[in-house]
């Protein structure tokens, strides 16, 4: 990178662009940053987006347009979806045969070309242009609604214009209430789990969070950020003249007939509080096990697991992957009148009848560890703690599991069986595990093709070699959503789990006992039926439930490490 960068500024020196101590010290601030270094020049106002442009054609031989003198065609702006424009800063120009040409902001990005040249379906002739006359083009070539202008990676199409009342650009301190009832509404309508307030340098930036991934809906003048951040401290009952310490709390709203518990948390930034609003609808359904994505082989393990009288069941992975969710339908599976289900959790995500949920309070000193200790003085049959976190949970969920109650937990874990080697970690002696686990449940969560709009479209020669590679078979189209009115214009409708389901054998006890590394024991859980969430994937691939690179994203990248 740092030869290709010298390279790049020493062509902005030969055309008097920057001086030769401005390339040092933008060199210099790119070995501190990490950023390349013609990103570190613009964003410190030394060269303009327009002169970077001209000098990054000149770098790579690739031509420069002016875009203020070139119309896009119709047809080649319906190839491209308005989300993934924006996110990678381009725009179609022309269609020429079975050959794009795309005005790039920076053509040195892989993953842009590779994502939009897989949703195209053509081969890409980018040529470079500024950045700001790129984005000035999307605005004025796309027709989006606040809610359809988004920026995911597989997303498609555009919407025709709508509005939100009130105006977004006008608001003042009286309709800032009507802002955020506006806002969680349409945040609502979309599905939104989270909306994101975040001040930027020259701009605030409103982003949800829609089956699991970022859309950026909307840019605000910066005036207004201080009303809407004061706003929603009142709201929310926080110290309103807190600005450095982060700060959470939480208020309610009815929307459409229905109560929304909002979430308010803040966090000071260099350019000032940005704010999260997680969004829990009350009218919240549980899902049944068979709603969430299991394979019907996945599924008839964990249901068998479910039957144990007693043991411990763990569900593992990231943050975000519906560990919560697995667990509420699981407990939504084992609810009788003649159980006794007690929870301890970090918060209570939604409250369900049948079930004595409790919340964790460090203030008052109650922990997870802490928790379980309590409930065994409460007739429990049934056990659900949030998070194995700490060497005291896991010793005591394992403990509680030993004496006759079933233990539901989840825990982060990147695979089924590492789990086991996370419990070790914690300090779980490997007998105590063999005897007490009796399974793990692995999951994480890809979205679902919008069944309104979906078409086949010709996959990059590396998503095919994933799939030959899996299934042993030949296969060039693939599903993907083209974007709609049902799906929000994204090309995805809802999400869906990708699971791997291990029982602990006695064979895998005993190579546990016997300290058989994690990929030992995968290799013999394979042997023994387990479907791994790679499989898993790819199978919803072949189904047309999902696609080749939301696979991609939530598992494969941790198989490559």
């Amino acid at each position: 990178m740092q030869i290709e960068s010298r390279k790049l500024g020493e062509t902005l020196v030969k055309r008097k662009i920057i001086t030769p101590e401005q390339l040092e010290k933008a060199l210099e601030l790119q070995r501190d940053s990490g950023k390349r270094v013609d990103k570190v020049l613009v964003e410190q106002g030394t060269v303009t987006p327009a002169d970077m442009a001209t000098a990054i054609s000149l770098y790579l031989g690739i031509p420069f347009i002016e875009l203020v003198q070139r119309k896009p065609q119709r047809q080649a702006i319906a190839l491209i979806p308005h989300a993934l424009a924006q996110k990678y800063s381009v725009l179609p120009i022309e269609l020429v045969g079975n050959h794009l040409v795309l005005a790039m902001a920076d053509p040195l990005d892989k993953l842009a070309y590779r994502n939009i040249q897989d949703v195209s379906g053509k081969i890409i002739e980018p040529v470079v242009a500024a950045q700001n006359d790129i984005r000035q083009g999307i605005d004025q070539n796309y027709d989006y609604s606040v809610g359809s202008k988004t920026s995911t990676g597989q997303t498609y199409g555009a919407q025709p214009r709508q509005t939100v009342a009130p105006p977004m650009e006008k608001i003042d301190e009286s309709s800032v209430s009507q802002f955020i009832d506006a806002l969680v509404s349409e945040a609502i309508q979309k599905r939104a789990s989270d909306i994101h307030i975040e001040p930027l340098k020259d701009r605030l930036r409103i982003r949800y969070r829609i089956d699991g991934v970022l859309h950026d809906v909307k840019s605000l003048p910066l005036s207004i950020h201080p009303k809407i951040i004061s706003r929603l401290k009142i709201l929310a009952k926080m110290n309103i003249t807190e600005r450095r310490q982060p700060q959470d709390g939480h208020f309610s709203l009815r929307v459409e007939d229905n109560d929304i518990d909002i979430r308010v948390a803040t966090y000071d930034t260099a350019c000032g509080e940005m704010t999260v609003l997680r969004l829990l609808n009350r009218a919240f359904s549980l899902f049944e096990l068979d709603e969430l994505g299991f394979n019907p082989l996945s599924l008839e393990r964990y249901e068998h697991m479910l039957e144990a009288p007693f043991g411990m069941i763990i569900v593992v992975g990231p943050t975000g992957s519906g560990k919560t969710t697995t667990l509420y339908a699981s407990i939504n599976h084992l609810r009788r009148d003649e159980r006794n289900i007690l929870t301890i959790e970090d918060p209570i995500e939604y409250e369900f009848d049948g079930v004595n949920q409790g919340q964790v309070n460090l203030k008052a000193g109650l922990t997870f560890a802490s928790g379980l200790r309590a409930m065994l003085r409460l007739d429990p049959d049934v056990i659900v703690v949030g998070e194995i976190r700490d060497k005291e949970t896991a010793q005591m969920a394992v403990q509680i599991a030993l004496t006759g109650r079933l233990v539901l937990s989840s825990m982060h874990a990147n695979d089924a069986t590492r789990a086991l080697f996370r419990l070790l970690d914690l300090g779980v002696e490997p007998s105590l595990i063999s005897s007490s686990v009796i399974g793990v449940v692995s999951q994480r969560i890809v979205r679902r093709i919008c069944r309104h709009c979906c078409r086949l479209v010709r996959a990059s020669p590396e998503t095919q070699l994933t799939y030959w590679e899996e299934f042993g078979q030949k296969r060039a189209r693939f599903l993907y959503g083209t974007g709609c009115d049902s799906c929000a214009n994204t090309g995805y409708f809802g999400r869906v789990g990708l699971f791997e389901v291990m029982l602990l054998s006695d064979e895998i006890q005993r190579m546990l006992m016997h300290g058989a590394s994690p990929k030992e024991i995968e290799t013999q859980a394979v042997q023994e039926g387990l479907i791994t969430m790679r499989k898993d994937g790819m199978i919803k691939v072949r189904e047309g439930i999902t696609t080749p690179s939301e696979v991609t994203k939530a598992v494969f990248s941790i198989q490559q490490f």
